[in-house]
């Protein structure tokens, strides 16, 4: 009969355990010493012009970019593209990288293709910049995610659908715009004709705007606007948890809020012409326009100011 102490157990324990971790060592070491510690950079590069039918639009497919377009005096498209993602450390797999832009019908189709199947143990650092210049008058639709927009003097139609991003429009002289914006911002310096808003989360703010519809829905957003309203405008609020702030600058017609545990708030131009538990009712002169807004948990402010 072999008796086996509890101190030679556990000294053939700590033994095992102690060659376990050498062996572990060897192995990774082994591993390490077949790659280098290097920098990768991977990129991309496209500066080229193309041709746009009279009335085309611009179909622009791109990720975590900063994207600026600006409309000119001119009759094709130029696009200037720059990406880079540089790695320092170990990498195993491939990244791939392209943008391919084509014609098609009068159109012009502006698509990235990203593919990353690469495990990095070091650090990344990236840069991607979009630049189009483009007739004043081109159309505009645009899909994206964590991306920046600059758009400047752009005429055509307008379409932004995208996650996590901020958009800026100056001097955008079109009569149609429709955002799509889950967690982002919008700013506009002007605007007119129809807008369609589909928000999350997000902010938007217009100055100098004249809309004759609007259509906004959205959850837990703000929207400030300054507009003159027609006399047959039709705006339409939706929104729980939202933050409407509206100025009125010309024109006028009935305000009309459904709301539950609302708080709102007006200047003197308005008159009030009904108040229930759910539902206020005001009215300001200067038009016919029909504006209403709904939702629960929201804060409408009305005032005026007479832009000379």
């Amino acid at each position: 009969m072999v008796v086996i102490n509890s101190k030679d157990l556990k000294l053939a324990e700590q033994h095992s355990y102690s060659t376990m971790k050498t062996f572990s060592f060897i192995i990774l070491s082994l591993l390490l010493s077949s790659f280098t510690l290097a920098q990768k950079t991977t990129d991309f590069h496209l500066d080229e012009s193309y041709q746009l039918g009279s009335n085309g639009t611009i179909h622009l497919s791109a990720d975590d970019a900063d994207v600026i377009i600006t409309g000119e005096n001119r009759s094709d498209v130029a696009v200037k593209i720059d990406y880079e993602v540089r790695s320092k450390g170990i990498e195993w797999g491939n990244r791939e990288f392209r943008v391919d832009v084509v014609n098609k019908d009068g159109d012009l189709y502006i698509e990235e293709y990203k593919r990353s199947n690469t495990t990095i143990m070091g650090s990344v650092s990236s840069e991607y910049k979009i630049v189009i210049k483009a007739p004043m008058g081109v159309n505009l639709d645009i899909k994206g995610d964590d991306d920046d927009y600059e758009i400047t003097a752009v005429n055509g139609e307008i379409s932004i659908s995208a996650d996590d991003a901020d958009a800026e429009l100056r001097a955008c002289g079109g009569e149609k715009f429709y955002f799509d914006i889950d967690d982002g911002e919008i700013k506009m310096d002007e605007g007119k004709g129809q807008l369609t808003v589909r928000m999350d989360d997000g902010d938007l703010e217009i100055i100098n705007a004249a809309f004759d519809n609007i259509d906004y829905r959205s959850d837990d957003g703000s929207f400030a606007l300054e507009t003159s309203i027609g006399p047959n405008a039709m705006y339409r609020f939706n929104g729980d948890d939202s933050t409407f702030d509206i100025v009125v600058t010309q024109g006028g017609g009935s305000f009309t809020i459904n709301h539950d545990n609302g708080r709102i708030d007006y200047d003197n131009n308005f008159q009030l012409m009904d108040k229930e538990e759910d539902r206020t009712v005001l009215n300001l002169t200067g038009g016919r326009a029909k504006i209403i807004f709904s939702g629960d948990d929201i804060r409408v402010s009305l005032t005026t100011r007479q832009i000379n």
